[in-house]
């Protein structure tokens, strides 16, 4: 990673002085031209850049556009991916949208008040005065979330450049872990803190486009006689059918819910520790997932598979035994804490997760990242593979890999699965409301079939299907058939896309859809592909074009 130093770039306080006689400059240059000139283009659209964010490293681009009278949403984003000398990190990504009501005429000029949203994910440390001796001496890494409000200014020194100040306050919920500030530095503790105070700044440099010219002034045509001509008659508008599939009945249902647990045990050990780091949150998702099958009189367990992995640390022998013997704890606080049949659990360690590993370095940016993939997929003895890595950079690239990766390894994989019983339509209603994962595709069709067709109830039984089963053929043309009924192209369009196997159903509901889009030719076309299935819509769309030739 490239490393700047301060005698490689101008003063901040320097540019920051700058900016701001920049930013009195355009504002005076722009005084009294509030008002775009006859003929002159009004944007809808903007793209900015805030020169503070510029100042310290971070690379930002925003975009702008106008979504009502006096309101427009403003998306930027910033992403500082940089570490400085002697590992100092600014390392963040902020996205902050923002409502804006202008408060002149018009979008784009003169004062303006915001409500924002934002959330940022960071990796900072060995911060520089004026932060808190604090930061400089811990690293921090985590998230942020929250919102708030802003006032500001924009000034138009032409048709298409701007220039805006604004600010704002709001509140901040941060929950991030601290480590150490070395480079490899130790975790010690994770925290979560509340914050209220100054949210954003920004002066920034705008360029529009997209715009609208004003309508110039033409002189009035003068008066023709009128000339009387008969009307055609209308088009014959073809009444058009959507196709429905009734789902195969499934039994039995066969059904599981699963959790990847990052439980934390102490070095080389295997008893769980419920008050270690965030290890209460996960017991507890894995006591709600267990129970949520136990305690339903409909389910009954199958099998509980649990599978841990562990990170290559230590040596292949070491690992796959530390596996076993924590995989095995947490069958035993499964079984101690909920009542299952005998035999039911299946608990095995895999030790060392190389596959996971090389998924992570493909996806990431580190150093020596083509060298570390060979290595792993070289194959061979896995205690050889670490000690490799370990080599590569004087042994920064394995310092990286071990703080950021091999956490993510260390995991433990849960599975429940279950079976569950049939549903009369009545009771189906009931358990549709409650838990619809336990209703079958044929349950929901029969269900739904109980309500008028185009009937708020009767569309929400197929959406609650295709969310659902949202791979399912049958499920996505059902409820696009629902969903071209009601009128809803957006809809139908997303779930045909979804299918897979294109049926005569799917043409049929394709040329519904195309119809309604205004492609008359791609309607018939997939009516005809659409074969006995679409013969009545074929027929209605053959008398719309011969009404054409009167």
């Amino acid at each position: 990673m490239k490393k700047f130093t301060s005698n490689r770039v101008i003063s901040r306080s320097r540019l920051l002085a700058a900016a701001l006689a920049l930013t009195v400059f355009f504002a005076a240059n722009a005084q009294g031209q509030g008002r775009y000139g006859n003929g002159a283009e009004l944007p809808r659209w903007n793209i900015k850049t805030n020169l503070l964010y510029d100042l310290t490293g971070t690379i930002n681009l925003g975009a702008e556009f106008r979504v009502g009278d006096r309101l427009s949403l403003d998306l930027p984003f910033n992403y500082n991916p940089f570490q400085y000398a002697d590992n100092r990190k600014w390392k963040h990504f902020l996205f902050q949208p923002e409502l804006r009501r202008w408060l002149g005429d018009d979008v784009f000029r003169g004062h303006f008040v915001g409500f924002h949203a934002h959330y940022a994910f960071f990796n900072i440390g060995n911060l520089p005065k004026p932060f808190s001796a604090y930061m400089q001496a811990h690293r921090f890494e985590g998230n942020a979330y929250g919102a708030g409000v802003s006032w500001g200014h924009r000034w138009n020194f032409g048709s298409r450049w701007g220039l805006e100040a604004t600010v704002g306050v709001g509140y901040i919920y941060k929950d991030y872990d601290v480590f150490e500030c070395g480079t490899c530095g130790e975790f010690i503790a994770s925290e979560q803190k509340h914050y209220f105070g100054p949210t954003k700044v920004g002066v920034s440099l705008i360029f529009g486009g997209g715009g609208r010219k004003a309508a110039p002034v033409v002189e009035a045509p003068r008066p023709t006689p009128p000339v009387y001509v008969m009307p055609a008659p209308p088009a014959y508008e073809p009444n058009l059918s959507t196709s429905y599939v009734i789902p195969d009945v499934e039994s039995p249902k066969v059904r599981s819910a699963t959790h990847t647990a990052y439980l934390d045990f102490e070095q080389g050990r295997a008893e769980i520790i419920d008050n270690l780091r965030n290890n209460a949150a996960e017991l507890r998702r894995i006591d709600e997932i267990t129970r949520g099958v136990t305690r339903d009189d409909n389910s009954t367990v199958t099998g509980v598979s649990i599978t841990g992995y562990a990170s290559p640390e230590d040596t292949y022998e070491r690992n796959m035994a530390l596996s076993q013997r924590r995989t095995e704890a947490v069958s035993g606080y499964v079984n101690q804490r909920h009542s299952l049949p005998l035999g039911v659990i299946r608990a095995s360690g895999r030790g060392e997760d190389w596959e996971t590993l090389d998924s992570l370095v493909s996806l990431s940016s580190i150093p020596d990242k083509g060298l570390v993939l060979g290595i792993i997929r070289g194959g061979g003895d896995a205690d050889y593979r670490e000690e490799e890595i370990k080599k590569l950079s004087g042994g920064a690239t394995y310092r990286r890999i071990f703080d950021e990766f091999y956490p993510r390894l260390r995991r433990t994989d849960y599975r429940v699965d279950y079976t569950v019983a049939g549903f009369s339509v009545e009771e189906g209603k009931q358990v549709l409301r409650t838990n619809p994962r336990n209703l079958s595709l044929n349950e929901m069709y029969l269900i739904a079939n109980t309500y008028e067709p185009g009937s708020r109830a009767f569309n929400e039984v197929f959406e609650t299907a295709v969310r659902m089963f949202p791979t399912s053929d049958v499920a996505n043309i059902n409820a696009a058939a629902a969903a071209l009924e009601g009128r809803d192209l957006g809809a139908a369009t997303r779930y045909l896309s979804a299918v897979r196997e294109q049926t005569p159903a799917y043409w049929n509901n394709l040329g519904v859809l195309q119809w309604l889009q205004g492609n008359k030719q791609g309607a018939a076309d997939s009516f005809s592909r659409a074969g006995i299935q679409s013969m009545g819509n074929a027929s209605e769309v053959e008398r719309h074009f011969r009404s054409l030739q009167r």
